[in-house]
């Protein structure tokens, strides 16, 4: 690892960010090899005790929530197609876990933490998932959100694909564009607010008249309904987004209220940011305020610099390059193909995406040969940010103005020691300068009202008015026609949102 420390800046005065604790229910997301180091407690993460102690650790620092990433297949590829046994040796992302079966454990245990889940549109059909993430925000009383994701690893679409091939990424898109549709008619405009009456009296638990089917009847979906389960308070998680692509970010600007997006360079994260606002605001008229981006940061803090040094070298010796090379392996690059030390910026034969990858390694390291030793050694390095608290949350205030980041996802390296450190060290330090919350903006609230605070919208525990999903609510007291009429009108709206793969 090559991070240099960080240097150190005058404080300024800054708004709260979005923090969140990046984990995965696997040994290893960002940190390859660290599940060797004797303190690292990651060997726990099947049990519900692993789970309930991050999130209370999360709490007492004020912590938004557990961003919880997920992947629907081994991180198969590097070393042959479809080769699990460099996942397998390594434990990147392999073994792993259902992360929506731990939520109860997190949501009873705590109080204020949200929970971001990652699930993806590829496998399971709308009208689950809807109940599957509809009794998940009963349980937690609001304090969910999904990262809507359609699945990049090849070896997922061999699992789980009708034909066992990845549908091409724009179809992929299409299709979850389609799928959120159907979720939100399941989650909104199937029973109206006041569906349940529990009229012990009469006999009558829940009014017929207040549920009516959605009869979807689109390109990828026919769902017909009623939605199983009754309306929970604020109607519908937290929409997270993920994806960086032409596609992705038309995706973002027109269902997400929370983005996190990958921090290459600030000037690109600039430029990113700004589009998809422009989206946002051009295309499905929506005010840009409405939409929070945040990136993944990996840190390394200690109670001075002394100690974040030692704690680095430490840090260093577990690492393992093969392991970084498994993830890139995952999506379909393999760097196996190529000598550990062959300068690959002199090859005019790689394939696009490999070619990019190297592309962007030579503007990261100019002059140095760009070989796979070197990407697997510095694979994390852009995120990577270590030095006493003052140092880190210097950093993390430059990355802030460059780039226009609203907050982090903040990833775990040495289990719990690292998350541990951030409260104990970083999270003061932010707090001093205005970057952290010092109390949850609604003590019990919900994810969206934690992220937008109480009034950002009249019903802050809904989507703000200019989100596509906001008309699709039966409100109480609407009566079925009313309501289908104003439906059929909002749907001649909707039609010209829709995302194509061969189209924007």
């Amino acid at each position: 690892m090559t991070a240099e420390p960080i240097q150190k800046k005058q404080k300024t005065q800054r708004k709260p960010l979005v923090l969140n604790f990046f984990e995965a229910l696997t040994p290893v997301l960002h940190a390859p090899g660290q599940w060797k180091n004797p303190r690292d407690e990651s060997r726990g993460y099947t049990k519900a005790e692993y789970w309930i102690k991050l999130a209370q650790l999360a709490e007492r620092g004020k912590i938004h929530g557990l961003f919880i990433g997920d992947s629907l297949a081994i991180y198969g590829g590097y070393k042959g197609p479809y080769n699990f046994s460099e996942a397998a040796k390594t434990g990147n992302n392999f073994p792993k876990n259902d992360p929506t079966a731990y939520l109860s454990a997190i949501a009873v245990s705590t109080k204020n933490v949200s929970v971001g889940l990652t699930c993806s549109t590829l496998s399971e059909h709308p009208y689950h998932f809807a109940r599957r993430m509809a009794t998940m925000d009963h349980i937690s009383g609001g304090r969910v959100g999904w990262n809507v994701v359609s699945s990049r690893l090849p070896s997922a679409g061999r699992q789980l694909a009708d034909n066992n091939e990845m549908p091409e990424k724009d179809l992929r898109y299409e299709k979850s564009d389609e799928y959120l549709e159907v979720f939100y008619k399941l989650l909104l405009s199937s029973w109206r607010d006041d569906g349940v009456v529990f009229d012990r009296e009469n006999g009558i638990f829940s009014n017929p008249d207040a549920i009516r089917e959605i009869n979807h009847d689109g390109k990828w979906f026919k769902v017909p309904g009623p939605q199983i389960t009754e309306p929970t308070e604020g109607r519908l998680p937290l929409i997270i987004q993920a994806g960086s692509s032409e596609k992705g970010k038309l995706l973002g600007a027109k269902h997400a209220e929370v983005i996190f997006m990958p921090f290459f360079t600030p000037e690109l994260a600039r430029s990113q940011i700004a589009e998809t606002k422009k989206l946002a605001k051009e295309k499905y008229g929506r005010n840009p305020d409405n939409i929070k981006f945040v990136t993944m940061a990996r840190i390394l803090v200690g109670k001075d610099h002394e100690d974040a040094e030692r704690k680095k070298k430490e840090y260093d010796s577990y690492y393992d390059p093969e392991g970084a090379l498994v993830q890139l392996g995952g999506g379909g690059l393999d760097l196996s193909l190529y000598g550990e030390d062959e300068d690959l910026t002199k090859r005019d034969d790689l394939p696009a995406e490999t070619a990019g990858l190297v592309k962007g390694y030579a503007k990261r390291y100019p002059g140095e040969a760009i070989t796979r030793r070197l990407i697997g050694e510095r694979m994390f390095d852009n995120h990577f940010l270590w030095g006493s608290a003052e140092e880190v949350a210097d950093k993390l205030e430059e990355i802030v103005d460059q780039t226009g980041f609203d907050g982090f996802n903040l990833t775990n390296l040495v289990f719990p020691e690292t998350f541990t450190d951030i409260v104990d060290y970083l999270i003061p330090e932010l707090q001093k300068r205005g970057l952290a919350q010092k109390e949850y903006a609604v003590e019990g609230g919900s994810f969206r009202q934690q992220v937008f605070g109480p009034d950002a919208a009249e019903d802050s525990k809904f989507v703000a008015e200019d989100h596509y999903a906001h008309g699709l609510r039966w409100k109480k007291g609407e009566s079925k026609e009313q309501f289908e009429q104003r439906l059929a009108q909002l749907e001649k709206k909707h039609n010209g949102f829709k995302i194509y793969a061969d189209k924007d």
